[in-house]
């Protein structure tokens, strides 16, 4: 095989084996490092639907609810699975909730990361710079800037 047709094996194997390495999972987006403080508001309606979907560290699920507020439909970043199972926090359509966060845009849709839910269920999920309630001592995917 020549030089230059090895280049054109190698190359693509090479790129396919960094872009599905372990390692890069690592780099995955944590939903907790979009929570901006200085977008917090509050929401109500009625969940819709709730799903799980993976985790910005790739390994693990989060919980998200879609709730109807009457103007829009919004997805609610709730959490890990592990936590809220831990926690005994339950979520389910036909709920009627108010939620408090911080909202985003996920892929131009409109969404929040959610730092508290009352009504027919109470959770208490991150504080208000948005740091998770789970996140144990320097957690790596909050901002170093944001206040603890």
């Amino acid at each position: 095989m020549t030089r230059s047709g090895r280049f054109v094996w190698f190359v693509p194997f090479g790129l396919l084996f960094c872009l599905t390495s372990p390692a890069q999972s690592d780099l995955r987006l944590h939903y907790s490092t979009l929570f901006n403080p200085h977008t917090v508001e509050a929401i109500q309606g009625e969940v819709v639907k709730v799903e799980k979907f993976v985790a910005g560290n790739g390994r693990d699920y989060g919980v998200r609810a879609i709730l109807e507020t009457g103007r829009e439909k919004v997805a609610v970043i709730l959490g890990p699975v592990k936590y809220l199972e831990s926690r005994g926090y339950k979520i389910a359509p036909n709920h009627r909730v108010a939620v408090t966060g911080s909202r985003i845009a996920v892929q131009g849709l409109p969404t929040f990361i959610a730092s508290e839910i009352q009504g027919d269920v109470h959770m208490a999920l991150r504080d208000a710079s948005g740091r998770p309630a789970w996140a144990n001592g320097a957690d790596w995917h909050v901002p170093k800037t944001a206040p603890r």
